[in-house]
């Protein structure tokens, strides 16, 4: 039962993980630049993709987190806090936690801030600035999002050849 458990709970992390590193990348690579190309209102666009991305993306947050602990603590991976696994572990935890703020600080912060600004006719560098500052943000948390999938591999990896 503690392996179907354990099984359940590395599919729901893996799903999450995808929803959301997948998300910020589907919104790079594709919705931006498609936006940009093709809409007269690129800005309007995304600011509507964002509030129906968001909600699926703080979910994942809270259950990637939560499984992941769940995990750790099931499979006893703070047991050997000297390994070369628990130190693999700690930097993808701490580097999902930096994801996680940015996260946060995008969407109850900087997003809101650039929509009051819009609604009250702020001078638009201003504005740019903080577009500007959001998407760095967004790109940064991908950078983040794909050292945490390379340590991920790792960890899968070591485990095969350590047990």
């Amino acid at each position: 039962m503690r392996e179907i458990f354990l099984i359940i709970s590395a599919w729901v992390h893996l799903f999450a993980t995808v929803v959301w590193i997948g998300g910020i990348f589907f919104i790079l690579f594709v919705a931006l630049p498609g936006a940009r190309k093709n809409l007269e209102l690129p800005g309007k666009f995304m600011g509507d993709l964002g509030k129906r991305f968001m909600p699926l993306a703080n979910f994942s947050i809270m259950l990637i987190f939560a499984t992941g602990i769940v995990m750790s603590l099931s499979a006893g991976r703070f047991s050997e806090m000297g390994s070369i696994q628990s130190q693999i572990l700690f930097i993808k935890v701490s580097a999902a936690s930096v994801m996680a703020g940015v996260h946060f600080y995008r969407g109850l912060f900087l997003t809101p801030k650039i929509g009051k600004m819009t609604a009250e006719a702020a001078p638009g560098d201003s504005i740019a600035k903080l577009q500007q500052l959001s998407l760095r943000l967004v790109k940064t948390n991908l950078l983040l999002g794909t050292a945490v999938l390379l340590l991920s591999g790792m960890l899968s990896a070591l485990r095969v050849s350590f047990p």
